[in-house]
C-alpha cells in the first residue's frame, strides 16, 4: 500500500464546510450540493451502486467499495484553477501533466477530504480514491472496482458507449474489465486531454501500447 499522509491541514477557507452528517452518503451528498457541484452529485450515487454490484460479484469488500466511490470525486469542490496551489500547499507532488490539466488532481484532493473530513485511514479505501481515474501499474481489486464503476457510471450523461462492451469483457474477471477499459482509454475515442503517469503505468502494466 502507498502512504497517503498529508503534511499540514486542509486550508482554512476550505474548512468552512457544511455540518459534518454521520451517514456518509448525506454528507457527501450536502457537500456538493454546498459547492454547486450538480453533475457529480448526481453521479456519485450511481457510482457507489455499482462498486456494490461489482465488489459483490468479484469477492472484494462493498462496505469499502461504497466508501471509496461515494469520496472519489469530492476533491472536485475546489476550484479547477486552485487545485494545483492548493496541492503544493498541502505537499502533495504535482507532475507536469497535472500543471497542463489541474482537472487530475482531484483524486489526490479526494484522499485529502477523505482523511482530514472522513477521517478514512485504511489504506486500500485511499489507494482505490486516488487512482480511480487512472488505474496504475499495480492495482488492487478494490482499485479495480472503484475504476470500473465509475466508467459505467460516468459522468458525462446517457450510457457509455463503451457499456455494453466493458460489460461483456467482465465475464473474464476483473482484470479483463480492467484491460479492455484502459485499451478503450488508448483510442482516439476516449479523447484524453493529456494521459496521467499513472494511466501509462498501467497501460504498460497490462501490455497496452500508449498513444504518442
Amino acid at each position: 500500500m502507498m502512504d497517503f499522509t498529508v503534511h499540514g491541514g486542509w486550508p482554512q477557507p476550505l474548512c468552512a464546510l457544511p455540518p459534518f452528517a454521520a451517514d456518509l452518503a448525506a454528507d457527501v451528498d450536502s457537500l456538493l450540493a454546498a459547492h454547486r457541484c450538480t453533475i457529480t452529485r448526481e453521479h456519485v450515487p450511481r457510482v457507489a451502486r455499482e462498486a456494490v454490484i461489482l465488489a459483490r460479484r468479484f469477492g472484494v469488500d462493498p462496505e469499502a467499495a461504497r466508501a471509496a466511490a461515494l469520496l472519489h470525486d469530492v476533491g472536485g469542490i475546489v476550484r479547477r484553477a486552485d487545485m494545483v496551489a492548493l496541492c503544493e500547499s498541502l505537499g502533495l507532488p504535482v507532475v507536469p501533466e497535472e500543471r497542463q490539466v489541474p482537472m487530475l488532481l482531484h483524486a489526490r484532493l479526494s484522499v485529502v477530504l477523505a482523511r482530514e473530513r472522513y477521517g478514512v485511514t485504511d489504506a486500500a479505501t485511499l489507494q482505490a480514491i486516488r487512482f480511480h481515474t487512472t488505474l496504475h501499474a499495480e492495482p488492487a481489486p478494490l482499485d479495480v472496482v472503484v475504476f470500473l464503476a465509475d466508467k459505467l457510471e460516468w459522468d458525462q450523461g446517457g450510457v457509455p458507449p463503451y457499456h455494453a462492451e466493458l460489460s461483456a469483457a467482465l465475464d473474464g474477471g476483473l482484470r479483463a474489465g480492467a484491460r479492455w477499459m484502459l485499451a478503450w482509454m488508448a483510442t482516439p475515442a476516449a479523447r484524453l486531454l493529456i494521459p496521467h503517469p499513472d494511466l501509462r503505468a498501467a497501460w504498460a502494466a497490462f501490455g497496452i501500447t500508449s498513444p504518442g
